[in-house]
């Protein structure tokens, strides 16, 4: 967003033309274009510390190739059920980011359900065990092996090393 901080002085990205291009769009709406790039596959999580890495289809948009339609996230906090403005409930009942069947719908409630357990035995909050999009995808994929799993966004190696074997339990078994 071209915030010029002691790292962007030292490596002098002040200087690149695209420096400060978006800063008149909110962290909030940064994060929920994101979202959809993740959801989308253009971007995916990476590694231990899901650093953000782009797709070979993100670069047939960075050239222009294929167009891209994102939703606009307004900065209009979100009311809840109690009509009071505030942060966003998130819980069990949230949907999938992506449209799923019947029976990926149960797999992911259920990937989800094994993820809470996972992340409250390891102190963690969830999204740090696998975002929703991956889940989602893995409901919508339903791998069976652990070179199936491989293949989704989000699943780096060691992430499959960790769960892969627990995460192609739950979708046998939903």
């Amino acid at each position: 967003r071209g915030k010029a901080t002691d790292k962007v002085t030292q490596y002098r990205h002040q200087s690149l033309s695209t420096f400060g291009i978006g800063a008149d769009v909110s962290e909030a709406q940064w994060r929920a274009v994101l979202r959809q790039l993740i959801a989308l596959g253009h971007v995916r999580t990476e590694g231990e510390y899901n650093t953000l890495e782009l797709t070979a289809s993100a670069r047939e948009v960075l050239r222009g190739d294929v167009s891209l339609l994102l939703r606009v996230a307004s900065d209009t906090p979100k009311r809840g059920k109690s009509g009071k403005t505030g942060k966003v409930t998130r819980g069990k009942d949230k949907p999938p980011p992506i449209t799923l069947d019947d029976e990926g719908t149960e797999r992911f409630t259920a990937l989800k359900a094994w993820r809470a357990e996972v992340a409250k035995e390891h102190g963690l909050p969830a999204y740090v065990i696998f975002h929703d999009a991956t889940l989602a995808e893995m409901a919508r994929a339903k791998p069976t092996s652990l070179d199936e799993m491989s293949t989704i966004s989000g699943v780096g190696a060691k992430k499959l090393e960790a769960y892969g074997r627990e995460i192609l339990r739950v979708l046998a078994l939903a």
